[in-house]
């Protein structure tokens, strides 16, 4: 872990830390974490994870938005939302088109306990976790798709909704798949877990860290670098009056 973080320092330099996601199935997570039995959203959570350096733990009675809960097995999906009432006239014009939407969000096909972020940079003792989110720019976004493709090649697709961003696609939708994901926050995230107007959600299974951090140092070691250094040309375009002339000397 320690070398995955230091080549993301090295090469992408987020602004705050990356998170680890797990889903507990079986059993209740028992251990000590900093924020517990608070009525919080999941990317709330992550929030607390990334910006803080606080590990956190939710049950289905401390889920607040429903879309969270349902996404990560929480709760089941509930009709409102799978018939798309939920989102009907907010999102969609009609009925027929908000269920469609809840169609295609990824959610995980099982029930699960509860759900525990915390910064990589601080692991929980004992636990691995499923999954890796990472807020980024778009920028350090590229540098991560070109890390995605530096084994196999091919393209990269993204998908989106504009809503439940990190809960569907970000935990859910990595679980599912076991495959990376970028995925646009939504306006939950934006307004209650201060996700900012130029980030994205970058996330992938843990168990791709080491692939991950390859794709990037050797990207890196080919001159793909973050940030991005501008090309200076020798002749700007400045007017006339602007350049210095022969009798300036």
């Amino acid at each position: 872990m320690k070398e995955f973080l230091e080549t993301l320092n090295k090469t992408v330099r987020l602004q705050n830390n990356p998170v680890g996601v797990k889903l507990f199935r079986d059993e209740e997570f028992s251990g000590k974490v900093k924020v517990k039995n608070k009525k919080i959203n999941i990317c709330q959570q992550i929030a607390y994870s990334r910006y803080y350096n606080w590990s956190t733990y939710i049950t289905a009675k401390d889920s607040f938005c429903v879309l969270g809960a349902s996404c990560c097995g929480l709760i089941d999906t509930p009709d409102r939302v799978i018939s798309g009432e939920v989102n009907w006239n907010v999102y969609q014009k009609d009925i027929t088109a908000a269920a469609n939407m809840q169609k295609n969000m990824p959610r995980v096909d099982f029930r699960s306990k509860g759900v525990l972020t915390f910064s990589l940079e601080r692991p929980v003792q004992g636990i691995k976790p499923e999954a890796v989110v990472i807020y980024v720019n778009s920028a350090q976004a590229m540098r991560f798709v070109q890390a995605f493709l530096y084994r196999e090649g091919g393209e990269f697709v993204m998908k989106s909704s504009g809503d439940a961003g990190v809960c569907s696609r970000g935990v859910a939708g990595v679980i599912n798949t076991s495959k990376p994901t970028i995925e646009i926050p939504c306006l939950g995230d934006r307004r209650f877990a201060m996700a900012q107007d130029y980030e994205l959600v970058v996330a992938f299974p843990f168990s791709m860290c080491e692939e991950v951090a390859e794709g990037l140092l050797m990207t890196h070691k080919a001159g793909i670098r973050y940030p991005v250094p501008f090309d200076m040309v020798e002749k700007c375009s400045l007017p006339e009056e602007y350049t210095t002339k022969e009798e300036d000397l």
